[in-house]
């Protein structure tokens, strides 16, 4: 039986007038239950929080509630009082309201055991309406939950959603509010997201699902729905599984990517510095938000000569601390920064302490080097050794700003691995250079100037490939002989490598000797080249073209023979050009030099008048992977005919460029012969 309170309901200590306001201010009620009769004592207080008129009985405490919070927060409330009493404890509780009417949504009983003789007699406690502490506070726990949370009401309208919520929408809460779910992820219409939110309002039952969230979410999340008397409140959690699943395949795919494109750009070069400033295009943005690339020369000098930041308004800022960082740290640090030597004298990544501008700061002193890289700010940086071959090549210098992650082990790892490519490319391209150098000085000490003539002027040009194994078997030469004659020869060795450029330089001279022992007809000194190569056992294949030029009233008389090598072409004082063979009427050259010394050879000739032209070339002018003889040739005739009135140096640099790509695949030689007025 409900029973108005009596005066244990009361201190004694306080005027029940104002104990009275201050608790209808605050809507408490106390009470006081006798566990041996069953009988609450309470005054209208409570009975008005109940809901319940002052004579309702009840077989039991807990009870007298099943009006206010219905029979699951009921049987709840039962357990929590059991326990109490059989224990003898205090206790609190805070129970959810039935959804509807004037009833609180939140209300908190707390009270305490009374014992006699060691029995428990009587609860004592208070109810209040805590509807408006669980308002605040799920309010802003909501606002502050970093998933994101939308309130539907019955019929699919957004009512409320969180900070989150309203960033994942990528609209305004103003826009959104009121609006159908539809209208908030059109994509999600006839998703399994839209699937679980009808069918939530239909059953009343929650469910969670892990799906794909459509666009503009496009992630991977745990949908959690739910009623909540309104309508449906939603959840969406990021899948932590799914997450780093895909992160993990993410960073595996850009491992990939970098290494594909650093063996792709770097291997494209065999410049060294080329191939060394491409490397921080290729780890900007992926892997930090700036780089500086350094070579190491004579193993302890360090060079800058490539950075790049990934904000196009701030690269001029980089640009200006690469060039004034190695100076201002000369005076702090003689040999450069501590931490790049130590990553070239450990071979291993150097990562900074945390933030990383402060040790840089600590390393260039006061002045622009400093400025620059305090505007800079990096949070995190790794210095990274390029090694191949035993020794540390280069150095590059990686940052992140403040607001990403530091370098991990994984992003150590995947630039470990970009290191090793880039240094092997870059180690290959010192090699290239070196050989190359060697190479080409040795066939350019072979290749002396041409003799000249008051009769005509001479010009050569030789172009080495782009490849330092095909530097080698191309070769020219214009000498004056005893006779009064000049010989031009061209010739070109079978094979690209340093053992065509040993064998071109025997050919060069046994034809050297030969001529000028005996001067005679083209044809005749080939077929004596030929036997000396047979006889000496030089064992290589050539193409050779020679020439014997001689004054005479009329003009110039070229004799010419080729083994095996492209026709000269002519160009007349007219302006057309025509390849000599055709000019004579032959069908083609003789046999090339090394197959059979007792094979024919024949001479040709052509009168030159005043102001014609003839060029002598290798075939690495005109045939081409991609372009064969023909095709080459009929564009070297254009090229000449379309700067004849160059001068004959102008003339042979215009062909060359016309007709070269910028990466020869073969060595060119050229000999030009143009008569005088």
């Amino acid at each position: 039986m409900l029973e108005p309170a009596g005066p244990t309901a009361t201190t004694g200590t306080v005027p029940e007038a104002q104990l009275g306001l201050a608790l209808d201010a605050a809507r408490v009620a106390l009470f006081d239950y006798d566990l041996l009769t069953g009988v609450l004592r309470a005054d209208d207080r409570l009975a008005a929080l109940l809901g319940t008129p002052v004579e309702t009985t009840a077989t039991g405490f807990t009870d007298h509630f099943c009006a206010l919070v219905g029979p699951e927060e009921t049987r709840r409330f039962r357990d929590v009082v059991t326990r109490a009493v059989q224990t003898a404890a205090p206790f609190h509780v805070e129970l959810r309201g039935r959804p509807g009417g004037d009833r609180p949504a939140w209300v908190g009983v707390r009270g305490r055991v009374v014992l006699e003789d060691h029995r428990p007699v009587r609860l004592l406690g208070v109810v209040r309406d805590t509807t408006g502490d669980h308002v605040v506070d799920a309010a802003s726990a909501l606002e502050s939950l970093p998933a994101a949370y939308y309130a539907l009401d019955h019929g699919g309208s957004l009512r409320a959603l969180n900070a989150e919520g309203e960033r994942r929408a990528g609209r305004s809460r103003e826009e959104l509010l009121g609006r159908p779910w539809g209208d908030v992820f059109p994509l999600a219409s006839g998703s399994e997201a839209d699937r679980v939110l009808q069918s939530v309002e239909r059953t009343g039952r929650a469910e969670t699902v892990e799906l794909l969230h459509p666009e503009p979410l496009s992630l991977w999340c745990e949908l959690r729905a739910w009623p909540d008397g309104d309508g449906t409140s939603v959840l969406l959690l990021p899948s932590t599984a799914r997450r780093e699943a895909e992160e993990a395949a993410q960073r595996a795919r850009t491992q990939v990517q970098v290494l594909t494109r650093v063996g792709s750009h770097l291997s494209g070069t065999l410049d060294a510095e080329t191939a060394v400033s491409r490397l921080s295009g290729i780890l900007v943005p992926v892997l930090g938000d700036w780089c500086i690339v350094s070579v190491v020369q004579d193993q302890s000098t360090l060079r800058d000569v490539g950075c790049q930041h990934a904000d196009p308004t701030r690269q001029d800022l980089l640009e200006a601390y690469r060039s004034h960082r190695m100076r201002a740290v000369a005076g702090h640090s003689p040999g450069g920064p501590p931490f790049i030597l130590q990553a070239i004298r450990t071979g291993r990544p150097v990562t900074l302490p945390v933030p990383a501008v402060t040790a840089i700061q600590q390393v260039v002193g006061p002045g622009r080097a400093f400025d620059e890289i305090t505007a800079l700010a990096p949070e995190h940086v790794v210095v990274l050794p390029l090694r191949a071959r035993g020794r540390t090549v280069g150095v590059a210098t990686l940052g992140r700003d403040r607001g990403r992650r530091g370098f991990d082990p994984e992003d150590l790892a995947t630039l470990s691995g970009v290191a090793e490519r880039a240094a092997l490319a870059l180690d290959t391209a010192r090699l290239y250079g070196q050989q190359q150098r060697i190479a080409e000085g040795l066939q350019r000490d072979l290749l002396t100037p041409p003799a000249q003539s008051p009769h005509w002027q001479t010009a050569v040009r030789y172009r080495p490939a782009a490849h330092a194994a095909q530097v080698g078997g191309d070769w020219y030469d214009a000498f004056h002989q005893p006779d009064g004659t000049t010989t031009l020869v061209i010739g070109d060795v079978v094979g690209h490598d340093t053992a065509a450029a040993a064998a071109m330089g025997q050919l060069r001279n046994l034809l050297r000797g030969i001529a000028f022992a005996a001067p005679d007809r083209p044809a005749a000194l080939l077929r004596r080249l030929d036997a000396a190569v047979a006889g000496l056992g030089v064992g290589t294949l050539a193409t050779v073209l020679v020439g014997r030029l001689h004054p005479r009233p009329d003009g110039v008389v070229l004799e010419f023979s080729s083994a095996g090598h492209p026709a000269p072409v002519v160009l007349r004082r007219t302006g057309t050009a025509v390849p000599l063979g055709v000019a004579e009427g032959r069908e083609g050259p003789d046999l090339l030099l090394g197959i059979d010394p007792a094979t024919p050879r024949h001479d040709g000739e052509v009168v030159l008048r005043p102001g014609d032209t003839v060029l002598f070339h290798t075939d690495g002018l005109v045939e081409r992977r991609d372009q064969d003889l023909d095709e080459g040739t009929a564009l070297l005739l254009a090229a000449v005919e379309r700067h004849a009135r160059l001068d004959l140096e102008g003339l042979c640099d215009a062909v060359l460029d016309d007709l070269l790509p910028s990466r020869p695949e073969d060595d060119v030689a050229v000999v030009a012969v143009r008569t005088r007025d």
